[in-house]
């Protein structure tokens, strides 16, 4: 076959193709229009026969002969602009299965309006040369056909409506029955309930609804019975013979989250849940998009956000510049800030795959615009790419979050983490401050309070590098400090998710060993809103929630697993080197202030004078060894609490040591 035998042949087939689909859409269309000529029919019939008994009500069944001519003159007037003024409104379209609010809100105006119009022409008939007998029927009448229409054709469709609900047969398919609870009796689990009975091939049945709320108990949604309370979920689902429990409470906080699991756990029930309020308000999910529970459900915290969205106002319109974006939390500032529409978006991250992530999900969520993202791999200690980069991207806002976070690697790599936390900040500030940089946002950690290990010392640093630099610029510097982000790389979570998997066992450091847990979405969130509060070099410190047992937060993952707490293991391993039981809050010595949002405070911290910073500086700079880079960190961080000594090659952190007593030395003392 030729090159054009082929061409020819393949326009052949498309034609022949288009017109298989063009005749199939006019059968469609054909279909439809039936649809609308039968369902016009249907109306016309309704609205005769309610005029008529209108007629025959009013007269109690006994119409007069003079009245009997008004009624002959008068039909098709009335049922004529019934119909005119339900083709406006709407009445032929739409499916009666799916009859909802918004066809009786409908058929309550069409209805209105037509008597209305009736009404008028009673009055005004003669003015407009229209003879009585087409317009003057009896008023009562008109009213009486009114209620009659507006409750035959609301009725027919409920009729069917629920006759579909009621009548659907469960997919004969399906092997077995699931026998489902569902836990909230609210909107969000109505909601769901119809949409199970609205398909069948689920293989579903709701069995009963649970709830606290006393006033619900014996009450009865869409005919299922609501029962209660959330504590008796063992019993109640032995009583219905449940076998799944989907949790339709939205606004359930994560300790609320909690409780339930463990109620359904006892039960031995498999779960799953919808979105949380805050995904829901987004408007990338639904009520009935059900998915399995996961960590950051357990960690649910009610939204806060500052009026007259300030964050909006930060970031429109201006070139941001986010370093370490390839990372849990820099992918998400660089998802988050995308949304506000800056000018340009300016991605740094030193990891190749990392980088290629991201932009993946930029592309995904928010569509990857190439005149306005620049991604770049980068090493945020290469200070003349840096300076090359702030050059050609001049941005005005820069959020950094670049950081090595992993406390054991901290503990054996010493110098890195000092290069790249601490002195690397300082380089980045600097060039910040000589590009005219407007506002400077860090994110810092938890850790560097009271630090009892390499990487919180450094971070520590860098805060003080951050803000001595700040203090004597017109650059509005933020630091904003917060504990561990779920599901980050290098946290406990994917770990116990992965041991999990493999059967066990799970493996804790500790029993007593607790940690601050927040979501990304929502460390962001506050983060972006500290940034608007801050002005000159102050530190921000995010409300954490309650601290949580690590050892709790296994049993919740192994239970989130479908499995018993009997059937994975859990180990203790003790602590690692550099690690704490507990994290702390704000440094001895350190004065908290609350800010306008309800879940940021802020801090102030001591600053050691300039020329301490600036000797110390130089010093860090040629301290290379393990023992040299402890020393100097401890001449800027006094409450650094590590034991170490002087033959040691890897220096080994007091782990768990609670230092709240110590005293914070003077600023002046230092160095």
């Amino acid at each position: 076959m030729t090159y054009y035998d082929s061409r020819f042949s393949t326009e052949l087939h498309h034609v022949i193709n288009a017109k298989k689909s063009s005749a199939f859409d006019l059968f469609l269309v054909r279909i439809a229009a039936a649809r609308v000529v039968i369902l016009f029919v249907f109306h016309a019939l309704v609205f005769v026969g309610c005029y008529a008994f209108a007629y025959l009500l009013r007269f109690e069944f006994s119409i007069p002969p003079e009245f009997l001519e008004t009624f002959r003159w008068n039909l098709p007037v009335v049922v004529g602009l019934q119909l005119t003024i339900g083709l406006f409104f709407g009445f032929y379209r739409g499916w009666w299965r799916y009859v909802g609010i918004a066809d009786v809100v409908r058929l309550v105006f069409g209805l209105t309006t037509s008597l209305a119009m009736l009404t008028a022409l009673w009055y005004v008939g003669r003015t407009i040369n229209i003879q009585d007998r087409y317009v003057h029927s009896p008023r009562g009448v008109l009213l009486i056909d009114w209620a009659f229409a507006l409750l035959a054709l609301f009725g027919s469709r409920v009729l069917i409506r629920v006759g579909r609900d009621r009548f659907r047969q469960i997919d004969p398919t399906a092997e077995t029955v699931k026998r489902v609870l569902i836990i909230g009796a609210g909107d969000a689990g109505e909601t769901l309930a119809r949409e199970i009975e609205h398909r069948p091939q689920l293989g579903m049945k709701v069995v009963g609804f649970v709830d606290d709320q006393r006033a619900k108990w014996g009450s009865q949604i869409r005919g299922i019975k609501v029962c209660g309370p959330i504590a008796e979920i063992p019993k109640l689902a032995d009583d219905l013979d449940a076998t799944e429990a989907f949790i339709a409470i939205p606004s359930a906080s994560g300790k609320r989250i909690r409780e339930i699991i463990h109620h359904l756990s006892v039960a031995d029930l498999q779960f799953k849940t919808i979105p949380g309020i805050d995904h829901l308000v987004s408007g990338k999910v639904h009520v009935t998009q059900l998915r399995p529970v996961n960590v950051e459900d357990l960690l649910r915290r009610k939204r806060i956000d500052l009026p007259g969205d300030p964050v909006s106002e930060l970031f429109k319109g201006k070139r941001v510049l986010i370093t370490g974006a390839g990372g849990t939390i820099g992918s998400e500032l660089a998802a988050q800030v995308l949304a506000f529409e800056p000018e340009s978006l300016t991605l740094v991250e030193r990891s190749e795959f990392a980088l290629y992530e991201v932009r993946k999900r930029l592309a995904r969520e928010a569509g990857w615009i190439e005149s306005a993202i620049s991604a770049n791999l980068v090493d945020i200690g290469d200070t003349e790419i840096m300076d090359a980069l702030f050059a050609r991207q001049r941005p005005q806002i820069v959020v950094h979050a670049a950081a090595h976070k992993h406390v054991p690697l901290g503990e054996e790599n010493p110098y890195e983490y000092l290069r790249n936390n601490a002195l690397a900040t300082r380089r980045l500030a600097e060039l910040c401050v000589a590009h005219g940089v407007k506002r400077f946002v860090f994110i810092s950690t938890d850790k560097a309070i009271n630090p009892t290990s390499i990487m919180g010392a450094t971070k520590r640093a860098a805060e003080i590098l951050l803000l001595d630099v700040a203090r004597e610029t017109p650059m509005k510097t933020t630091v904003v400090r917060f504990g561990n982000v779920i599901g980050s790389s290098g946290s406990v979570i994917p770990l116990f998710i992965e041991q999990i998997g493999a059967g066990g066992p799970v493996t804790v450091t500790h029993p007593e060993v607790a940690r601050y847990f927040i979501r990304t979405s929502e460390a962001i969130s506050l983060v972006l809103q500290a940034a608007t509060l801050g002005d000159a070099g102050q530190i921000f410190t995010l409300d954490m929630g309650e601290p949580v047992k690590i050892v709790d937060l296994a049993r919740d993952l192994i239970r989130l697993s479908n499995h018993a707490e009997d059937e994975i293991e859990i180990v203790y391993t003790g602590l690692r080197s550099g690690e704490k039981l507990f994290e702390e809050i704000h440094l001895q010595g350190e004065a908290i202030h609350p800010t306008v949002h309800p879940q940021i405070v802020v801090t102030e911290a001591p600053l050691p004078r300039r020329e301490v910073v600036d000797r110390w500086s130089a010093s860090a700079a040629v301290a290379h060894t393990p023992q040299e880079v402890i020393t100097v960190l401890r001449r800027l961080v006094p409450e650094f609490a590590t034991a170490w000594s002087e033959d040691a090659t890897i220096p080994t952190a007091t782990a768990g040591s609670s230092i709240l007593s110590r005293q914070l030395r003077a600023a002046t003392d230092v160095g």
